[in-house]
């Protein structure tokens, strides 16, 4: 699914948080990187859906499987309450060279991870951790070329890519600020993987291909939003442990309300503007809870 740098450094906020994060369903919405494409379905936007069983002579005693429509606005994710801390301390988040970069992912993965499976233990929902890959210039993966723009989600190999490039730079023109921006667009892309594990992911998109431009666009934020938003409940649920306080918090604050369609070049409106970035950055991580990031339900107006 996929910007910024205190208050000094205006300018670059808007190129980096105009990308949104990027789904390798396109990168997606969130505060990643640098340029954004223009609003068409990307590689991992049109898997190949998986055929469900049609039984050649259908029983009424057979139930059937919910619909599309019944996977993003009512799964079970939405009704196990708040997530349980990892109780992870951030790790070190000086991305000096490519190394020390994928080493602070790799160990994030597994603090997020502990959370999540957590999670969705609760819900009876499967679990597997994604994984996660630094990488410099470009790289071919399954969902197209990675080239150093913006994080991506792959839906096809359940890959997070991390361009080592936008880490560095800013890194080096802001390290506080930098350390937020990989805290929320990690937290982003794996709330984009909690959507591929529990059906969302696949269900939005299918979704998509039967609704027109404007109606795509719309459940295109939905999706966004919800990623967004799934990964501020876990920065909220880790809160006392990472920890969120101080300068680190008063940086990701600067970060949610400075990020969105609004700063995009070239101009989308595919992961929402920065009013609906940031409410639901706010609630997912007041909340706590998936139930705080059910965007299906949620009226046009809040995703916009």
């Amino acid at each position: 699914m996929t910007r910024p740098l205190l208050i000094g450094l205006v300018a670059l906020a808007v190129l980096v948080l105009g990308t949104g994060i990027t789904l390798i369903v396109r990168s997606v919405g969130g505060g990643d990187a640098e340029a954004k494409q223009t609003p068409t379905a990307p590689a991992s936007e049109t898997p190949s859906p998986t055929p469900s069983p049609t039984p050649s002579s259908p029983s009424p005693s057979t139930p059937r499987g919910p619909t599309v429509d019944e996977v993003v606005k009512a799964s079970p994710l939405y009704s196990i309450g708040p997530v349980a801390a990892s109780k992870c301390v951030e790790p070190a988040w000086a991305p000096a060279t490519v190394a020390a970069d994928q080493q602070y992912y790799n160990r994030l993965l597994l603090c997020m991870g502990r959370t999540w499976w957590l999670a969705m233990k609760k819900g009876n929902l499967p679990f597997r951790n994604p994984k996660a890959v630094v990488y410099v210039g470009k790289l071919s993966s399954p969902c197209g070329m990675q080239r150093s723009v913006r994080a991506a989600y792959c839906l096809a190999n359940e890959t997070i890519y991390l361009p080592f490039t936008v880490d560095n730079v800013n890194y080096t023109k802001n390290p506080v600020y930098s350390r937020a921006i990989m805290l929320n667009t990690f937290a982003h892309e794996y709330g984009h993987h909690v959507q591929k594990l529990t059906g969302i992911l696949a269900s939005s998109m299918t979704r998509q291909k039967s609704m027109n431009p404007t109606q795509q666009l719309t459940e295109s934020r939905r999706r966004e939003l919800q990623a967004t938003c799934l990964g501020s409940v876990y920065l909220g649920a880790n809160a006392k442990f990472i920890p969120m306080s101080g300068p680190l918090l008063a940086n990701w604050k600067l970060l949610i309300a400075h990020m969105g369609d609004d700063y995009a070049v070239p101009r989308g409106h595919d992961h929402g503007n920065r009013v609906s970035n940031y409410q639901w950055s706010i609630a997912g991580y007041n909340g706590k809870q998936p139930n705080s990031c059910n965007t299906f339900t949620a009226a046009p107006v809040r995703v916009n």
